[in-house]
């Protein structure tokens, strides 16, 4: 077996990718729930050509519903060429941060 767990490490089998997604908090207007989402800059992103031909920024927007109410909570991110956050809208609930999150959830 050592030639063969050698070939399957040499093929990266075992190997669990790095992740790379953003982690997201909102905390919903009606019900106060506290939601963690995930964004992954390389897949959900899509090109936004509002400023004409060519994409000069990215764009996602995420549905989030919790498990208490069941009210969506849409949130709008806009990311620049680099895909780095360069904006971001929610309807329903309010971002909030990793501390406020964690701090109810342990």
């Amino acid at each position: 077996m050592g030639l063969l767990d050698s070939l399957l490490k040499l093929l990266g089998a075992g190997r669990t990718p790095a992740d790379e997604g953003l982690y997201y908090y909102v905390r919903c207007d009606k019900c106060g729930e506290k939601i963690r989402f995930r964004v992954d800059p390389r897949w959900d992103l899509a090109p936004n050509y509002d400023d004409g031909d060519q994409a000069s920024s990215y764009r996602v927007t995420k549905h989030i519903v919790g498990q208490k109410c069941f009210r969506p909570i849409e949130v709008t991110l806009t990311f620049d060429q680099n895909r780095k956050e360069s904006g971001r809208s929610v309807t329903g609930g309010q971002m909030i941060t990793a501390e406020e999150y964690e701090s109810d959830t342990r």
